[in-house]
């Protein structure tokens, strides 16, 4: 009884005198900044045994791979000193970043945590590299253009950076490139010389695509100097209606739509049902509201209406259909309506829920 009180209070003693026994000369080091091409970058850590008696760094565990510790792999002697340090991969890695190195030692010396933190300088990349994208010899950023949202009211024009990887001089060939109506394309300099750079300025006539909400078009991109290959591209945009500047008065007397519910859950069906479901649409303003277009995200969700119009004070429901053939899992369906409602133009309907297999599926 006696030889286990002694071993117990010996640990304890042990246990009390490694707390805090590595005295660090730093816990957080700064790198500042360091360019991400330039390679690892390293810091050591040291420290003093202040203790009684002998500590072994058992292990120092780094929060990220992109972190490489190293450290004093013998005993470190009471009054000597060790090292704990840390090699950071700036590559790929751009940014400002903080990271811990947590020791475990025997004895224990209680919790200990180093950090290190700073910027990578970004690596400044090639023309190619910026540009990965090649339509013959010319070189985009991305297969898709986007346009971001535009409005009804006017066409749009944006730049998007080319460059020409060939050894010829190269122009655009209109008379072969499939192209929409409303989309026009031309490059500056209309003749891009070998290693040049420029703009291919795209400009979208929401007016002539007559379309609203999320819309991709399809076009091809031919040059000169590779006519032959059909260079398939798309132009992405977002396109709500325009409302010119209104008084108080005119807002308060426009058009106004208010859906009663906005969700329907149809918890669990078997694939192949048909998910039937209807949302009530009211006109709450003081003038006739017009559904200008409506548009469901699946070809698998359609929908009934009665009438594009309503009068003030009337309602109509919105039948939609959901047709689960060849679906499985979690759905989440939408169906978008445009309306003339200047406080709110575009508004959505959901119908979610879950589609399991049919017996002859499984």
């Amino acid at each position: 009884m006696r030889f286990l009180v002694y071993v117990c209070l010996t640990l304890i003693l042990n246990f009390t005198f490694a707390q805090g026994s590595l005295k660090f000369e730093k816990e957080t080091h700064d790198f500042g900044e360091i360019k991400e091409e330039a390679g690892y970058a390293e810091f050591t850590f040291s420290f003093v045994n202040t203790s009684e008696q002998p500590v072994k760094i058992t292990n120092v565990r780094a929060s990220c791979g992109c972190t490489t510790p190293g450290w004093t792999k013998e005993a470190v002697m009471p009054g000597d000193s060790g090292f704990i340090k840390a090699r950071y991969n700036p590559r790929n890695r751009p940014g400002n970043f903080r990271k811990s190195l947590t020791i475990s030692a025997s004895p224990s010396t209680g919790n200990k945590t180093l950090y290190i933190k700073g910027y990578v300088k970004p690596k400044p990349k090639s023309v190619l590299e910026e540009l990965p994208v090649s339509a013959g010899d010319l070189r985009l950023k991305f297969r898709s253009l986007n346009m971001g949202r535009m409005t009804t009211e006017k066409a749009i024009t944006k730049d998007f950076d080319v460059y020409n990887n060939g050894k010829d001089s190269l122009r655009l060939q209109y008379n072969v490139m499939e192209v929409p109506t409303h989309i026009t394309l031309t490059m500056e300099p209309e003749l891009l010389g070998p290693g040049q750079q420029g703009v291919l300025k795209l400009t979208y006539d929401p007016v002539k695509k007559n379309d609203l909400g999320f819309i991709s078009d399809n076009f091809t991109l031919q040059t000169d100097t590779a006519i032959t290959v059909k260079n398939e591209f798309n132009v992405l945009t977002t396109i709500e209606e325009f409302f010119p500047e209104m008084t108080p008065a005119d807002f308060d007397s426009a058009p106004k739509l208010l859906i009663a519910e906005r969700v329907f859950d149809f918890g669990q069906v078997k694939e192949g049902e048909v998910v039937e479901t209807e949302f009530t649409l009211s006109n709450e303003g003081k003038k006739k509201l017009n559904f200008r277009k409506i548009k469901s995200n699946c070809s698998c969700v359609t929908y009934e209406i009665k009438s594009q119009n309503m009068k003030r004070g009337k309602s109509q429901v919105l039948k939609v259909l959901f047709d689960t053939s060849g679906r499985k899992g979690n759905q989440y369906k939408t169906v978008t309506i445009f309306s003339n409602d200047p406080s709110a133009p575009t508004q959505m309907v959901t119908i979610k829920g879950k589609v399991t297999k049919t017996e002859d599926s499984k």
